[in-house]
């Protein structure tokens, strides 16, 4: 039998903070009745967690979406604790996505999810990712400025990596912590995507600025494909955002680099042959 349970908590005249909604699911199939009762409050507390920690100041007006999945796998006994493993997966609904292949964290019931400065299995988890949210949504401001976030999440996965009871994916946890800082072509490329989407947003947009931007957006996107190829964290941006893209390029007239979108991201190819055919035909 399928338990899935959704929480969805959203903060109403709260208007200071990182994360403003967050839904969270559990899938437990795979555990036996015991264990699904243990869960009980996780989905609070993981959702307490991202709403209710003391964040930085300096990104307190973030207003953050997230929509994380657990689907649970299996546990273990370690002392008198019974650990949990999961495959889990965090979104922020739009341009950003991480898929967790290997949690595994103890929990019982009552048990509280805290920001803590020792290294804890669950709520470090969760403050990993965080992290990683945070440094991707401040790099849409300006260029490289999620590059501290980017730093506290390595330095969290090292700590990770030396826990005796769940090292296991903080080493990959590291690696991607570092991937996803030195991907500065990525990175420069979503502030000059909202750059562009900035001057849309204007009653009568600079057509000179707004092609500009869009030429350094798709410059730094071209140099995506040609390091990395099909980049996974970059074909989640773009096929989070086609549509601005394609609607920004056929307004700036820049047709060939709107064909190029269809080789640089195509799983939205569909997106801007559209608008290439209607510009086309006018």
């Amino acid at each position: 039998m399928k338990n899935l349970s959704i929480i969805l908590i959203i903060l109403t005249g709260f208007l200071h903070a990182q994360f403003a909604e967050v839904t969270v699911q559990t899938e437990v199939q795979r555990l036996n009745d015991r264990e699904r009762q243990e869960l009980q409050g996780l989905e609070d507390a993981i959702s307490q967690f991202f709403t209710s920690s003391p964040w930085e100041d300096e990104v307190a007006d973030l207003e953050m979406f997230l929509d994380i999945q657990f689907v649970f796998q299996s546990t273990i006994s370690i002392g008198n604790e019974t650990y949990y493993q999961a495959q889990v997966v965090l979104s922020n609904r739009q341009d950003q996505r991480f898929f967790i292949k290997d949690a595994n964290f103890p929990y019982s019931p009552g048990r509280s999810v805290n920001l803590t400065p020792a290294f804890d299995p669950l709520a470090s988890l969760l403050e990993f990712y965080a992290y990683l949210l945070i440094a991707g949504e401040l790099d849409t401001y300006e260029l490289l400025a999620g590059s501290p976030y980017y730093t506290k999440a390595k330095s969290l996965a090292t700590l990770g990596e030396n826990d005796p009871h769940v090292n296991r994916g903080w080493t990959d946890r590291i690696r991607l912590a570092e991937r996803l800082a030195a991907n500065q072509d990525l990175r420069r490329a979503k502030t000059h995507f909202y750059q562009a989407l900035d001057m849309l947003a204007e009653e009568e947009p600079a057509l000179d600025e707004l092609r500009a931007a869009l030429s350094q957006f798709y410059k730094s996107i071209n140099a995506v494909v040609t390091r990395e190829g099909q980049d996974r964290h970059m074909s989640v941006f773009l096929s989070g955002h086609a549509e601005e893209v394609a609607e920004m390029m056929a307004l700036a007239g820049m047709w060939n680099e709107l064909a190029e979108m269809m080789i640089l991201n195509p799983d939205s190819e569909r997106i801007y042959r559209s608008y290439l055919e209607g510009g086309s035909s006018k």
